[in-house]
C-alpha cells in the first residue's frame, strides 16, 4: 500500500481520485510505502536499508562494469 501526499499543486484540484493518481501523480508525492504490514518508507525515510550504502555499491558496481 502506498499512501500519496494529495495536496501537492499538480494534484489540486482532485475531481476524480483514480484520474489524478494515474496521469497526474508522480513517484514523489509518495509518503509512506507498507508491505506485508511493515513500513518500508515512512515520510520518504526508507526504513529497511541504509540508502547511502546502496549508492555506494551502486557507484562501485557502475565503475566495475565500465572497466570491464
Amino acid at each position: 500500500m502506498i499512501l500519496i501526499d494529495v495536496e501537492k499543486p499538480h494534484l489540486v484540484p482532485m475531481y476524480d481520485p483514480y484520474a489524478n493518481i494515474v496521469y497526474s501523480a508522480r513517484g514523489s508525492d509518495v509518503e509512506t510505502v507498507i508491505v506485508d504490514g511493515r513500513i518500508i518508507m515512512e515520510n520518504r525515510e526508507v526504513k529497511m536499508l541504509n540508502e547511502e550504502e546502496v549508492v555506494r555499491r551502486g557507484k562501485e558496481v557502475a565503475l566495475d562494469l565500465l572497466n570491464r
